[in-house]
């Protein structure tokens, strides 16, 4: 009887879990520099700020799945401008962390 109270703590944790939807978005660089180490600097340090886990990818080019959380996983990407990266992130706080990381990507170019 007390494994099966565990059994239903488990499922509990699992359903919950599973209304948090994995949230993924598309953006495109317009930085003329690309994705540089200043802005990967300050992706990597939102990124941090969230338990979900954020991947990135280059859509424009072949390019391996990172983590956001690692300025050497991003600096792989390569990203130019006008390439496009799809993000992605799945966690209690994805939808929060995306719109933080997207931020990042419309107000890069102001921080000068």
């Amino acid at each position: 009887m007390h494994s099966h109270s565990m059994r239903t703590s488990f499922s509990q944790r699992d359903s919950r879990r599973m209304t948090t939807e994995p949230v993924s978005t598309s953006i495109t660089i317009s930085d003329p520099l690309g994705l540089h180490l200043r802005v990967g600097k300050d992706l990597v340090k939102v990124a941090n700020q969230y338990h979900c886990t954020i991947t990135a990818e280059n859509l424009s080019r072949p390019s391996p799945v990172v983590d956001v959380k690692s300025i050497l996983q991003l600096m792989q990407l390569q990203a130019r401008q006008g390439h496009t990266l799809r993000l992605a992130a799945a966690g209690p706080d994805a939808q929060d962390a995306i719109s933080a990381v997207c931020q990042i990507f419309v107000t890069g170019d102001d921080a000068d």
